[in-house]
């Protein structure tokens, strides 16, 4: 399964939201995902409860993003490979929105793809946050 389909079985359970309704559009119909704004992608993040997370590049890094609802914020993770965690932190949404309008625009992934997932490298940042 390509992680565009498992994006879209994730925002199927929440097709009353409408970022998730758009989201959903733009990655089926061949929509162009530049019709969504920062605050759709990160309301996509809140509603899914972190199923679906955002990955772009922060200067040579990967910036991976996601919802935690354990600590109720969201949380980010920059990668730039072969070192590992260059950065991490955590903040409302409004810190998600500026993130993100830093950066090129957001690819959303499935949780199970991210360093978050599987005691990958971002599983626990308690040492970050």
């Amino acid at each position: 399964m390509s992680d565009r389909d498992a994006v879209r079985d994730a925002l199927f359970q929440y097709t009353d939201s409408r970022p998730c309704r758009l989201l959903w559009g733009a990655l089926g119909d061949g929509g162009d995902l530049a019709d969504l704004d920062l605050a759709d992608y990160v309301e996509v993040m809140r509603v899914t409860d972190g199923d679906v997370c955002l990955v772009t590049r922060a200067d040579e890094a990967d910036m991976y993003l996601r919802w935690d609802r354990s600590h109720g914020s969201f949380v980010y993770a920059a990668f730039w490979p072969p070192w590992g965690v260059v950065d991490a932190g955590a903040g409302d949404r409004a810190h998600a929105e500026s993130l993100l309008a830093e950066q090129d625009r957001p690819r959303p992934v499935p949780f199970a793809e991210t360093p978050f997932a599987n005691d990958g490298p971002a599983a626990d940042l308690s040492g970050w946050l």
